[in-house]
């Protein structure tokens, strides 16, 4: 780093720390980075193109060719109406994506990225809780702010689920990973500290183990999302479903290092009929963060 030579730079630098350490944690804090070699790609990855978002286009053959520039790429995540339309990766930790794009390369918005400890492939393989991070860049979630969050990235995105209206119209989130295109409908939206433990994905962090969370878990997760839930989804979630947590930090509390904003869905069985918007209310009874 170049000397500092006088104090107001001192203060400029000391701000722009303080603002990448406060957003580092929205990507959660499992592992430790293993140093990685920068890559630049001759084809950067693009999105896939959505004709129709109730007949899912074939994912796969595009995931694929995405895998060849990236073979850390397990998926593609699209919430309809949003800039979340880009692969997801999974690295060897979850520090080594937090300022890297889907290429690798440096980026201060980051990429999708999945907890390390999910499995992928099809519906079988895939985790009970697959869990999948993104940067909040918009630094200010309240209501009057909901403007500016469309032209922001990554998971700021989010926060249009903070519109009932939005919520009503868009109940789907679609992951595709090479094998599988899969619909996933979603049953709450709620804002949360991190002491909530929602982004377990094994049974036991205690040991060297690989297990899955029980079902008995999975419910303990879903009873905490569902009362947190900013409207009262009509979704039922059972101990045997799969689950997708999609969670970024937030700072409607203020720049709380400790406080994310979370969409959570289960998958749903095959060529079920999706619906263009559902009714929903708000929960006015719902566990708020303190």
């Amino acid at each position: 780093m170049k000397a500092i030579y006088n104090i107001k730079k001192v203060a400029c630098i000391a701000m722009i720390v303080a603002i990448v350490l406060g957003v580092s944690g929205c990507k959660g804090d499992k592992g430790d980075e293993q140093p990685k070699k920068d890559i630049t790609f001759e084809n950067p990855i693009q999105p896939p193109n959505f004709d129709d978002i109730q007949q899912l286009d074939d994912l796969t053959s595009e995931i694929l060719i995405a895998e060849k520039e990236n073979d850390d790429i397990v998926g593609w995540l699209k919430i309809p109406d949003t800039k979340i339309d880009g692969a997801v990766v999974q690295g060897d930790d979850n520090k080594y994506y937090l300022r890297r794009d889907e290429n690798k390369n440096y980026s201060w918005t980051g990429s999708f990225m999945a907890d390390y400890e999910c499995n992928f492939g099809d519906r079988d393989s895939i985790s009970k809780n697959t869990v999948i991070y993104g940067h909040n860049v918009h630094f200010d979630d309240t209501a009057e702010k909901q403007k500016q969050i469309m032209e922001k990235e990554r998971f700021s995105q989010l926060l249009k689920f903070n519109d009932i209206e939005f919520a009503k119209k868009h109940p789907y989130i679609f992951f595709s990973t090479g094998e599988e295109n899969m619909v996933w409908e979603i049953f709450s939206v709620f804002y949360t500290t991190t002491d909530f433990n929602y982004i377990q994905v094994l049974k036991d962090r205690t040991v060297s183990s690989t297990v899955e969370i029980t079902d008995a878990q999975l419910m303990n997760i879903v009873k905490g999302a569902k009362a947190r839930s900013e409207y009262n989804y009509n979704v039922s979630v059972d101990g045997d479903d799969k689950i997708i947590t999609l969670s970024t930090c937030s700072y409607i509390y203020g720049r709380r290092n400790d406080v994310r904003f979370v969409v959570m869905a289960k998958l749903l069985d095959k060529n079920i009929p999706l619906n263009d918007s559902i009714n929903l209310e708000v929960n006015t009874n719902k566990k708020s963060v303190a």
